[in-house]
């Protein structure tokens, strides 16, 4: 058995993203650089896609960004 991935709308990603410290631009190249898929009609994001590129974000302290980053080998 295997989960359906989870999807973000524009809207709920930018907010998610500017939450955690992410101006518009910022968010503007997380969306296009994870990029959108079409699911029922609608523009969508992969939240793991969306979460795994903040995570990566090196201007944000992890405790900003709400997301663990592993560590340096």
């Amino acid at each position: 058995m295997s989960l359906s991935p989870h999807y973000l709308d524009r809207d709920t990603a930018a907010f998610l993203l500017s939450a955690r410290g992410f101006n518009r631009l910022d968010i503007e190249c997380v969306l296009d650089l994870t990029g959108p898929v079409l699911r029922h009609g609608a523009h969508v994001w992969p939240a793991v896609a969306v979460e795994r590129l903040a995570a990566r974000a090196w201007w944000l302290a992890p405790s900003e960004a709400g997301l663990s980053m592993p560590e340096a080998a």
